[in-house]
């Protein structure tokens, strides 16, 4: 029975030990290695960063030369506090933090390379500084951003340039105990001295590795859960400490010519919030987009669900339609497309609605008060329309989720389109429904706010006379437009209790 052995993976790429054996990702990996400018991959939450950042970190050899080396940082535990003591004094707040990005990069990359034989001079001086201060040369990510940094303030560096030899290094001292927290948190004048020494290593740290590196051997830092301190108490902080990540890269991009290689896994909607010069040049010369096609996610279902078939010792699917008990649902949809309409075109949605479908199937199935057989030789379409108003419950906390930090208003904006109670409104529909629950909106704030809600492929509209409704994520080049009428994504009317009240076009 296909019930007992088909499965569709974890919806979390962290928690997903099979991953590796079925991932499939549209070619993004490989547009960002090849192309040395790239260091950005942008996508929106569940679209898929963190499977690919982690099939990068556990399959280096697939995408890299054999001489290449990578070092892969998830900041899921990173000392986001820390790091907010870290900014430059006196730097304006777009670059605040960039030199402690790059000391940080820098460090790795040192402690890293310095183990090969064929380290030069310069590189095994650099790695003695790194052991003086952490105690080893090699720091791991937590020691590198925790309390030993602040032993930096202590470090006194002979007086003129410093070359770097043995001789000067025995002068490179360490003086008086340790700092805590919260006294560097308190004194401005500990916190300009340790960013004084931050700056003093970063110089020596990147003249060793101009000196190493080149473009036959390079060094890859990859970057992920930049997120993890994206929430409404830290924004303004997260903000800047994210901008200068970025900075940071960009400078080490341009500076080494692609023989150090910093890739950061972003979210797009946190991107789009930075305040960065040139971020739309940014982010076509140096981004890549992780977005999906309808065959793209096809692949990426079928490798997972053969996967299991396999380990079953079951027959291979060669069609996604060859899943479902039946060739078409309403409006002569196949099943696939059913469920592609209720998604934001992101494997996490697709992985979510399938496992909820399978859910249901063995819980009607075991439940001895089901008066219907169940189909286990294949997915129902029956558990499908079973399963819509779960999912889309889930969507609507997503989609909080994914924006109630930068854009508090997403939850005030979803209350307002609940108590319209049709899936169509109009402008005026939702400007009343927000000043039912106190919020009074121009013209100018309304448009702003269709403008974001369909930028989320929350709502979508009617091009001229077409009877086809847009939405951003089927519709990626289609711009926003002032329309008569606004529809509610199909995959949210149930999370949000709205009914079909007036005649409506297909949706797509």
């Amino acid at each position: 029975m296909m019930i007992d052995w088909i499965d569709f993976g974890k919806v979390s790429a962290e928690r997903d030990e099979n991953l590796s054996e079925y991932f499939f990702e549209n070619g993004v990996l490989q547009e960002v290695v090849k192309n040395r400018f790239n260091f950005l991959v942008l996508g929106r939450k569940g679209a898929g960063k963190t499977a690919v950042f982690q099939h990068l970190s556990e399959n280096p050899e697939k995408y890299l030369a054999i001489d290449d080396r990578l070092e892969s940082l998830s900041l899921q535990d990173y000392s986001w506090d820390i790091h907010s003591l870290l900014a430059a004094d006196g730097k304006a707040s777009s670059i605040a933090y960039i030199q402690s990005w790059k000391y940080i990069i820098y460090l790795l990359a040192v402690s890293k390379l310095a183990e090969s034989s064929k380290a030069t001079k310069n590189l095994k001086l650099a790695s003695k500084i790194i052991k003086r201060v952490y105690g080893s040369p090699a720091p791991s990510l937590g020691e590198l951003v925790g309390q030993k940094i602040f032993q930096l303030t202590r470090l006194k560096f002979p007086s003129g340039s410093l070359g770097l030899d043995d001789a000067t290094l025995e002068n490179i001292s360490l003086e008086g105990g340790e700092i805590s927290f919260s006294e560097m948190k308190s004194d401005p004048k500990l916190q300009s001295s340790l960013n004084q020494s931050i700056e003093r290593l970063t110089a020596i740290f990147e003249a060793a590795l101009l000196d190493y590196l080149s473009v036959d051997m390079r060094f890859f830092v990859a970057f992920d859960r930049i997120d993890e301190a994206w929430d409404a108490t830290s924004y303004e902080e997260s903000q800047l400490i994210i901008s200068g990540l970025i900075g940071a890269c960009e400078y080490i991009n341009l500076k080494f010519k692609g023989s150090l290689r910093p890739i950061v896994f972003l979210r797009e909607d946190i991107f789009e919030t930075i305040d960065l010069n040139d971020k739309n040049k940014l982010k076509t010369d140096c981004g890549e987009l992780l977005a999906w096609s309808k065959s793209g996610l096809i692949r990426l279902i079928l490798e997972r669900v053969n996967f299991f078939a396999r380990v079953s010792s079951q027959a291979e699917v060669s069609k996604v339609d060859e899943l479902f008990d039946r060739d078409q649902m309403r409006q002569q949809r196949a099943p696939f497309d059913h469920i592609m309409l209720r998604t934001m075109v992101r494997p996490r949605d697709f992985i979510r609605f399938l496992n909820l479908v399978k859910q249901d199937m063995l819980e009607r199935r075991d439940n001895v008060f089901e008066e219907e057989e169940v189909n286990s030789d294949r997915l129902e379409c029956q558990a499908v329309y079973n399963v819509e108003a779960k999912y889309s419950e889930w969507l609507v906390d997503e989609l909080k989720d994914e924006w109630r930090a930068q854009f508090p208003a997403i939850v005030q904006l979803f209350e307002a389109i609940q108590s319209t109670g049709a899936t169509n409104f109009t402008a005026e529909d939702l400007r009343s429904s927000l000043l039912k629950i106190g919020v009074d909106c121009s013209d100018v704030e309304i448009k702003s706010h269709l403008r974001f809600l369909y930028d989320n492929s929350i709502i979508g509209f009617r091009v001229g006379k077409s009877n086809q409704w847009k939405f951003r994520c089927f519709f990626s080049s289609q711009g926003f437009i002032e329309s008569d009428v606004y529809k509610v994504h199909d995959g949210i009317h149930r999370g949000l209790n709205l009914t079909e009240t007036r005649a409506s076009p297909q949706s797509a």
